[in-house]
């Protein structure tokens, strides 16, 4: 870690392009080269985006806690004078992450236009071995920022260990200075009344007795799984649970540090990696999810059927307990639960002017006096955290996606929300009239009772096909300048597509929404190849600019990408078009991938009647999920997909499920347990059972394990092998010592990039990278395109 001190910010301005517009096949304008011989110049001496290029990019580190969900900004001190801007960007020299943070004064719009470096941190961004937050999670953005006061600010970062501790940096000294020194990774932390320190981390396990079991001779554990023994434990511990057990600590302005229990327990075994820790504006009580001892009985009236398919998937396993909220009191380091209720899906919380008071919306309600709305988790309430005692809104959040929680006065807050398909946006207001909530428009809050605005906010502004800036702007007269722009020639050095927003309903009822990139070199009329990359269905949010294509990941669309097997523009830059695609609300359980692959097919189809696209040349790329999807669609589908990549991926074919205890999330996804008669709804469905249907090359990608992610995936690679398919599976470096499912080391993302990239271009295009170290690579791959399947018996 380095610290520069106090440094001037050089800011570049981006050469502005006039440029013509012509129509897109899909009705949409997009930019033609133009006349002007200047321009044509500098379109010419473009070059080709490499995964080195996008990599060193610069994005903006947002506060995020889910993907897809911000919490509160935190750009601007409490008093409101003073404002920090975490910027991230890839070394690939030093094969690590910047992170910088950039301050300035919000006292006017000519301060504010003078940023500081005031810290320049350099992160490995290599995942931690056995665990699941490391320094890979240092760059993300659910790397949470927060104001100690109105100069100090603290946020996670990896020591010399490389284990993650809560840092402070002094935005007027830049001085920068360990908070914590724990001995397991921090995974998330708040600070209370007196700079009292409250933080989640990671639970120490005991030394693991397999040397001496092997030694000894030993029974196998009947609460071991295959992923456990795979890593040399046999303690029965399995390799999950020793992932997910977390402790809570209360650590004074002293530096002692004494464990929290809660609910009763000393250690909470379920996933921290993206908990949020919500502080009322006094420092007295943290709002935050915590696991429960067991499933209360009651919870099954609860009427969202998300719920209960969560809790059927945790039924009968001790380890995989519900969530609900905890309050936990910084004063005396004491914990209860807010209510007998489950935890929120995608709640936003808002703390109040009003002592202990904020505001959750969407979320689930005790039963007894909840509504309907509060069994369904679609009801919006004001609590009192330190008493549990709560009002609801005249509003059922159902059917509704809740962008923003705001209070605009002491008695007076606002919810932003939008349709499941990210249209009909609307804010509706409401006031506390006569000890209820009602609904109000915004003139009835009198000017006197608002919450002021800061006279000076930062704001970011983008589009779809132009690059973040950062700008301070007037509350008040709407003035503004440019405080930074983050990548001022990334336009005029690449060639890149252009970006639009597609959406379509299917032929099952189904609403989808996508991003096309455009092929750099677009002529209208030429058809293209097509990639489809498939990601977790979620309504349009702001316009983001994004390499990958991806939205509503709260900066993740530059710098060292979360989706490494996404290509995107580095895609287009080849002349090849992207789409990332996303299907709304899918069905649940078995209906879920064949309604995916009925999107595959359908957008394949209709891209190429279109005669934007050549039919013979669509791929389909999946990450995480979405290569199940993509490897269930090669099996089932008739559609002749011409590549495909299924990058750590989830499969619930028979070996994988083998080794995780038969899981019964996999059981849903087949239609039945595998055994008896519902084996044969495995042997129908499951992608390992029905690799004889699949004639796409396919490259499979691991990244969170070594060994077990290469045993997880030996069905389906082996039966390929054996059929003469073309198959190739490739583990990223270090994914053995070094694993992260989303990697942020700049060596692993740029291994995977290079080869999805050549896997892709290879079979669509012909395409073959000259570097004399990929001989052997498109060896192997002639080899495989040369593969003649075996007769069938």
């Amino acid at each position: 870690m380095v610290a520069l001190g106090r440094r001037r910010l050089p800011i570049l301005a981006a050469t502005a392009l006039n440029a013509v517009m012509i129509a897109s096949p899909h009705g949409a304008a997009m930019a033609s080269r133009s006349p002007d011989s200047r321009i044509d110049t500098l379109a010419n001496s473009k070059r080709e985006l490499t995964p080195a290029d996008a990599v060193a990019t610069v994005r903006i580190m947002q506060n995020q806690v889910l993907p897809g969900d911000s919490v509160p900004d935190s750009l601007t001190s409490p008093d409101g004078h003073r404002y920090v801007v975490r910027l991230s960007h890839g070394d690939v020299a030093r094969n690590g992450v910047w992170v910088d943070l950039l301050t300035g004064s919000l006292d006017s719009l000519a301060a504010a236009a003078h940023p500081v470096l005031c810290a320049h941190l350099l992160t490995t961004g290599l995942g931690s071995p056995r665990n699941n937050t490391g320094a890979d999670f240092d760059p993300q953005p659910s790397n949470v920022l927060r104001w100690l006061n109105n100069q100090e600010v603290a946020f996670l970062w990896s020591d010399r260990k490389q284990i993650r501790q809560v840092v402070s940096v002094d935005l007027v000294t830049c001085r920068i200075k360990y908070l914590t020194s724990h001995p397991t990774h921090v995974l998330s932390f708040g600070v209370g009344a007196d700079s009292a320190l409250i933080f989640n981390a990671k639970a120490p396990r005991a030394a693991s007795p397999s040397k001496r079991l092997w030694a000894e001779g030993f029974t196998v554990s009947d609460t071991s799984d295959g992923w456990s023994i795979l890593q040399g434990d046999l303690d029965g511990v399995t390799g999950f649970d020793v992932h997910y057990n977390n402790e809570w600590l209360l650590q004074s302005t002293s530096g002692a540090t004494r464990r929290v229990d809660v609910n009763g327990r000393r250690m909470d075994p379920t996933n921290p990696a993206y908990r949020e820790i919500d502080i009322d504006p006094s420092g007295r009580f943290a709002l935050t999810d915590v696991g429960l001892p067991s499933t209360p009985v009651e919870w099954r009236r609860y009427s969202d059927t998300g719920l209960q398919t969560s809790l059927d998937r945790n039924s009968g396993n001790p380890n995989r307990v519900p969530l609900a909220y905890a309050v936990l009191d910084l004063l005396d380091g004491s914990s209860r639960k807010l209510w007998n209720a489950p935890l929120g899906f995608r709640t936003l919380v808002a703390w109040g002017p009003r002592k202990y008071t904020a505001l959750l919306a969407p979320t689930f309600l005790p039963l007894e006096d909840g509504g309907s709305a509060g069994r369904a988790g679609s009801a919006a309430a004001v609590v009192d955290v330190a008493t549990g005692r709560f009002k609801t809104l005249p509003v059922d959040l159902t059917s509704r996606t809740v962008l923003s929680a705001a209070w605009i006065s002491a008695t007076a807050v606002q919810i932003g929300s939008t349709d499941l398909n990210g249209a009909d946006g609307q804010t509706e207001r409401f006031e506390l009239s006569s000890d209820r909530w009602i609904s109000a428009p915004a003139d009835r809050i009198p000017v006197s009772q608002r919450v002021p605005a800061p006279a000076i906010r930062i704001e970011t502004r983008q589009t779809l096909n132009n690059p973040p800036k950062v700008f301070a702007v007037d509350s008040t007269t709407g003035k503004s300048v440019e405080v930074a722009d983050l990548n001022p020639r990334l336009l005029d050095r690449f060639k890149l597509g252009r970006v639009e927003r597609v959406s379509g309903t299917l032929s099952n009822g189904l609403h989808w929404l996508g991003q096309l990139i455009y092929p750099a070199d677009y002529v209208p009329g030429q058809k293209y190849p097509l990639v489809i990359q498939s990601l977790y269905g979620k309504p349009w949010a702001k316009e983001e600019y994004s390499l990958d294509g991806s939205w509503g990941d709260s900066g993740m669309g530059l710098g060292p990408s979360t989706f490494a097997a996404y290509p995107g523009q580095l895609l287009a830059t080849h002349n090849i078009a992207a789409l990332e695609l996303e299907v709304l609300h899918p069905g649940q359980g078995a209906q879920q991938a064949t309604d995916i692959q009925s999107a595959f097919e359908t957008l394949a189809e209709q891209f190429s009647s279109s005669g934007f696209v050549d039919r013979d040349k669509v791929a389909l790329a999946g990450f995480s999920r979405n290569g199940y999807w993509v490897e269930f669609t090669l099996s089932h589908s008739k559609f002749p997909f011409a590549a495909a990549v299924a990058a750590d991926n989830y499969d619930p074919s028979y070996i994988q499920s083998a080794l995780s205890n038969w899981r019964s999330d996999d059981a849903r996804m087949n239609g039945a347990p595998a055994f008896g008669t519902g084996l044969q709804d495995w042997l129908a469905r499951a992608p390992g059972f029905n690799a004889e249907n699949i004639h796409t090359p396919l490259f499979m990608v691991g990244q969170s394990y070594g060994l077990p992610f290469i045993m997880s995936k030996w069905e389906t690679y082996s039966r390929l092998r054996y059929l003469h398919r073309p198959v190739e599976m490739y583990l990223m470096p270090g994914a053995d010592q070094h694993p992260s499912h989303t990697p942020q080391n700049p060596r692993q993302i740029m291994a995977i990039q290079e080869r999805v990239i050549d896997w892709l271009t290879f079979w669509l295009t012909g395409r073959e990278d000259p570097a004399p170290k990929k001989r052997l690579q498109y060896a192997r791959w002639h080899a495989l395109r040369a593969l003649q399947p075996l007769p069938q018996p």
